[in-house]
């Protein structure tokens, strides 16, 4: 009796270390927060940029996953090892150990999973949900480049809100600008009539705002500017310094070459503490009163949008937001656009506008490819409490293809274009941070990776780097030819994995 509420008290210590350590941190990794975020992010980022590190993410949250990994794993031994239970010999407490290792690790693994890509206890239903339902990925190009795009235009000006701000309907992201080239792909933008600009510290690690900020020399007056309240290595987290607040935002006003910004985000905002963190707040008002900063805003594709978005509308606080949206998004959002615009003016910015841009890699959609970015952005800007349609321009194509959807109307041929698109992209995307495959594959394939390198290839367009990633996989998907196929039905979003594998395979490796 007594060993059998030792191991309860075990196997619910193990669930909620799991839970509530690793699950939250899995749970905030992916909105990419700066190091000030995490405890002693600080010294840890000190210690390894030190030592070498010069990623552009912090690398705080990795430190603290492994930390709680060993802590586990540590804890684990150490109350084996301390067990009264007879062990007669090495091997069998090597065995015991081991066991009881893996087990705990699995026990743990399966508690953070819950928490992080599946919702339990957050309100939401984890990035999991926003994984399939968003497939918020890159804004890709176009295979062919008609001649009627050439030199498009903006042919629609929409008004941002209460910030009374004419600005074109379709927008500039410049996440993957940087350098003379993208200062060259915005200053042609600004040409033909784009007049918003959405930006940030860490887009290209600093090089998206010092390539607008060269672009927009001597034209300032007429653009509309967006950056983040953020550093280069990710997002301020709730309680970040006034001080601090204020600092990032002069820094980014030095790199754009100006002194203001018309808009400051909270970016990529999941949390409600982080959206209505009163050091950002306070931070604001002291920017705005001294000029450098115009409107507050906040951006979200994250799992608790809903929920982030509800308390911004509520708040009175907010002049614009940007949302993910797109055709098939969630079905609460035409109305919390609605609330925003009827009960705050707020200005509504729609992003993550191609739905994962698999347009190119789509075999039976090659010929109604060239059209579809046109008509998502148009689906977009049917909806007229939404202010403008942001999108990735990062190839002097993207200037005359997504303009060319400016000032136009949804047809029943765009209607029908997205609705095929939905049915093929259906059992193509592989969900990251599933890996419900793997435990069935006798060969111990690395499924996603093969996945992930084969849409790199067809859908991105990046064949050599596809190439040579795939080539460097400890196991490659030829061991799938002849296989009994028990993977076969275990995706939960029904991927033919056998078929995709094997074909990956034949594309990805040199005959």
């Amino acid at each position: 009796m007594k060993k059998a509420a030792r191991v309860g008290a075990w196997v619910i210590g193990i669930a909620a270390f799991g839970y509530f350590a690793i699950g939250g941190l899995l749970y905030l990794a992916p909105i990419g927060l700066d190091w000030n975020a995490f405890p002693l992010g600080g010294l840890i980022e000190k210690l390894f940029r030190g030592m070498g590190y010069a990623g552009g993410n912090a690398i705080s949250v990795v430190f603290w996953l492994l930390a709680c990994l060993i802590a586990l794993w540590a804890t684990v031994i150490i109350a084996r090892r301390g067990s009264k239970q007879s062990q007669p010999n090495a091997l069998r407490r090597s065995f015991v150990t081991g066991g009881a290792l893996l087990g705990a690790t699995a026990l743990a693994g399966g508690a953070a999973a819950a928490r992080a890509f599946l919702g339990l206890g957050t309100g939401s239903k984890g990035w999991g949900a926003v994984n399939e339902g968003i497939q918020a990925q890159v804004e890709n190009t176009s295979p062919t480049y008609p001649e009627a795009w050439r030199n498009a235009r903006v042919q629609g000006f929409r008004t941002l809100g209460r910030t009374g701000w004419k600005i074109s309907d379709v927008v500039v992201g410049s996440g993957r600008i940087k350098e003379q080239k993208g200062t060259d792909i915005v200053r042609l933008a600004l040409d033909r009539g784009v007049t918003y600009i959405d930006t940030a510290p860490d887009y290209s690690a600093s090089g998206s705002e010092q390539a607008v900020g060269k672009a927009i020399q001597g034209v300032r007056d007429r653009v509309f500017l967006a950056t983040k309240f953020c550093t280069p290595w990710g997002h301020l987290g709730a309680g970040t310094s006034v001080a601090d607040y204020k600092r990032i935002i002069e820094e980014s006003l030095a790199r754009l070459g100006t002194d203001y910004v018309d808009l400051v985000h909270v970016h990529s905002c999941d949390e409600v503490e982080r959206l209505m963190d009163p050091n950002m707040h306070e931070a604001f008002d002291r920017l705005r009163e001294d000029g450098k900063a115009r409107f507050l805003g906040f951006s979200s594709h994250t799992p608790r949008l809903e929920r982030v978005a509800d308390e911004a509308i509520r708040s009175g606080r907010f002049d614009v937001m940007m949302l993910a949206y797109h055709h098939g998004i969630w079905p609460k959002l035409g109305d919390l656009i609605a609330r925003a615009r009827r009960e705050q003016d707020m200005g509504v910015i729609a992003m993550k506008t191609l739905k994962g841009a698999k347009h190119n890699g789509l075999a039976g959609f090659r010929e109604q490819a060239p059209a579809y970015s046109q008509a998502a952005l148009r689906w977009v800007l049917s909806n007229p409490d939404v202010s403008a349609a942001v999108i990735s321009f990062f190839e002097f194509q993207h200037v005359d293809e997504y303009l060319q959807a400016s000032g136009g109307s949804v047809t029943p041929d765009d209607l029908a274009l997205l609705g095929e698109y939905d049915r093929q992209i259906v059992g193509t995307y592989c969900a990251p941070h599933c890996g419900k495959c793997l435990g069935t594959c006798p060969e111990q394939l690395a499924i996603p990776d093969v996945l992930r390198h084969r849409m790199y290839f067809e859908d991105y367009g990046d064949e050599k780097e596809a190439m040579r990633l795939y080539a460097a996989l400890e196991k490659q998907a030829d061991v799938c030819i002849g296989c009994s196929a028990p993977c076969l039905g275990s995706c939960p979003v029904g991927i033919d994995i056998p078929t995709r594998t094997k074909g990956a395979h034949e594309m990805l490796t040199l005959a």
